[in-house]
């Protein structure tokens, strides 16, 4: 889930095609919006409304259907006038700082306040951005984010040494594979591979410590736990397609990751590294450092999904109200329905500070599902199938099902379902 080293500019943009509608002209300007809005993880509902009402006030009637892997739209004009396109896209990945600007030129230009070849320029301009932060602090970050989510799932201080060392793994495989095509295909199972062992490893050191934590937690940041919450987000809003390949998406990084975690127990299991490791009571922490860790963690995800140093206090705000809806509602109810309370407080939050501030709500709502969204429990639910634990497998899969759609439900409740704020997109929802 997080921003990962880009290909070269080339490589990613329509001016490479062949015959390609001119950047500077509305046609592609809008397909390139289309691309751009894609690239940095806007949802099918997000990015269909955003570029219906886009083209409507460039004066054309369009038609689109958003896949994880594509876009297909159909733009019209009178005298029967009709293009169509299709472009080929990889799965978006969350980029706050690039969203937040890409989004601003949408708005821009459907106010009258930006031409659709300024807006081109900005465009390119914003695709060819270097990443605000150094791949140093990034590794950094992966770690930090490991070590705070250990301590959320209840690990204490060897937990979170185990899974900082295989955050700190991680991170360094996720800046090997953005070099060789081949390791990034297979970064799912590698990942949970090299986070399983390197955990082990740590345990061998630190007798006493509770493997699976370290291990789930060092790989939270690859799970795709927000990419299946946003998958039933588009089943909800009758994104079928879209969600649907989503929904499959997740579910095979799923597989991949819990096939390399398995991988990692027998090589553990070889070397007897898995006996010592083994029943081990976790040593607790007192009750303030759960704040600090999110706070910690908080901070590593604005620089993972490379916000802006200004937005930060939005983006740790996002984690604190996620966590303390989560540990207040948790102690009157069961996980679905403090999931349902999280995402509405998380959700509302988002939206409020959208509406007054010129901050997109996505700086809030993508920090406080990573601590909602249940990626850790579908990863459990696969390992238990693995090790032909059916029963409990299946009871966890039901109950990451159930915490999925109480996110859902929450999330729509809250009202944050649409990108633009302009006049446009109520004139279009109007004659519609």
């Amino acid at each position: 889930m997080a921003q990962m080293p880009q290909a070269s500019v080339d490589e990613r943009s329509l001016d490479a095609v062949p015959n390609a509608p001119d950047r500077h002209k509305p046609v592609g300007f809008i397909l390139r919006l289309a691309k751009a809005l894609h690239t940095y993880g806007v949802p099918a509902y997000e990015l269909e409304t955003t570029l219906s009402a886009c083209a409507r006030q460039l004066g054309y009637g369009l038609q689109c259907l958003s896949l994880p892997t594509s876009i297909t739209m159909s733009l019209m004009r009178k005298k029967d006038h009709v293009q169509t396109f299709v472009i080929r896209v990889a799965p978006g990945e969350v980029h706050l700082e690039k969203l937040r600007r890409v989004s601003d030129v949408a708005h821009r230009v459907m106010k009258g306040e930006l031409s659709t070849a300024d807006g081109a320029d900005e465009l390119q301009q914003i695709n060819k951005a270097r990443p605000a932060y150094p791949m140093w602090v990034v590794v950094i970050a992966f770690a930090m984010v490991s070590a705070s989510v250990a301590r959320l799932f209840g690990g204490g201080l060897n937990e979170m040494i185990g899974a900082t060392s295989a955050g700190l793994a991680l991170g360094l495989l996720t800046i090997v594979s953005a070099r060789v095509s081949l390791l990034a295909h297979l970064l799912p199972a590698t990942a949970a591979l090299l986070s399983t062992l390197v955990a082990y490893a740590t345990a061998h050191f630190l007798p006493g410590t509770e493997v699976y934590i370290s291990v789930v937690s060092g790989l939270i940041i690859l799970l795709p736990g927000l990419t299946l919450t946003i998958a039933m987000a588009e089943l909800a809003t009758q994104n079928l397609m879209s969600g649907t390949a989503r929904l499959f998406g997740a579910g095979t990084v799923f597989i991949l990751m819990a096939f390399g975690m398995v991988i990692g127990n027998h090589i553990a299991d070889v070397f007897s590294l898995k006996d010592v490791a083994m029943n081990h009571k976790v040593i607790p922490l007192p009750d303030w450092t759960e704040w600090t860790a999110v706070l910690m963690g908080s901070v590593a995800l604005f620089i993972l999904f490379q916000a802006r140093f200004r937005d930060a206090i939005w983006v740790i705000a996002g984690g604190f109200v996620a966590f303390a809806a989560t540990k207040y509602s948790g102690i009157y109810f069961n996980n679905a329905m403090t999931a349902f309370l999280g995402a509405i407080a998380v959700g509302s939050c988002a939206n409020l500070v959208s509406r007054f501030t010129e901050v997109p709500g996505a700086t809030l709502v993508v920090p406080g599902f990573i601590i909602l969204v249940p990626g850790s429990v579908g990863f459990k639910s696969l390992t238990a199938l693995v090790e032909h634990d059916v029963v409990r497998g299946l009871d966890t899969a039901f109950n990451m099902t159930l915490v999925g759609i109480s996110l859902v439900a929450g999330l729509l409740i809250s009202s944050l379902v649409t990108l633009p704020k302009a006049s446009a997109v109520q004139e279009l929802d109007t004659e519609l």
